[in-house]
């Protein structure tokens, strides 16, 4: 990957919010570092360092897909069900054994809480 000043302000923006971000967080708080960032270059960055395996692209049901750094291993995530903001939680998961329905194919699994967070509570 070309490290550029952009890419790495992305990084930057992720490691300190130490949450998955959308693309219109990583935006305005990338905006924060470089004045004139711009949305093309933001949505480029993203589609290469996910190629790539830099960052990680997460969906959620409802939810605007978000980006995190990649993890040492599966962990379940916490939505606040009124800022709508997604987090981490510090916990090592093992998904459960499941015999999936003929001609299905389990690739993955996520274990999402919900609830409120401290900045909404």
């Amino acid at each position: 990957m070309i490290h550029t000043r952009q890419r790495e302000v992305i990084l930057d923006v992720l490691r300190e919010a130490g949450r998955p971000l959308t693309r219109e967080e990583i935006l305005r708080l990338g905006r924060q570092q470089i004045d004139r960032l711009g949305s093309a270059t933001v949505d480029r960055a993203i589609r290469d360092m996910t190629a790539e395996f830099y960052i990680i692209g997460v969906e959620f049901p409802g939810q605007p897909k978000r980006y995190e750094l990649p993890a040492d291993a599966e962990h379940p995530h916490f939505i606040c069900r009124v800022c709508e903001k997604v987090y981490d939680l510090p916990i090592r998961m093992q998904l459960p054994k499941v015999q999936a329905p003929p001609g299905f194919e389990i690739s993955g699994g996520e274990v999402i809480y919900s609830g409120k967070c401290p900045n909404c509570r």
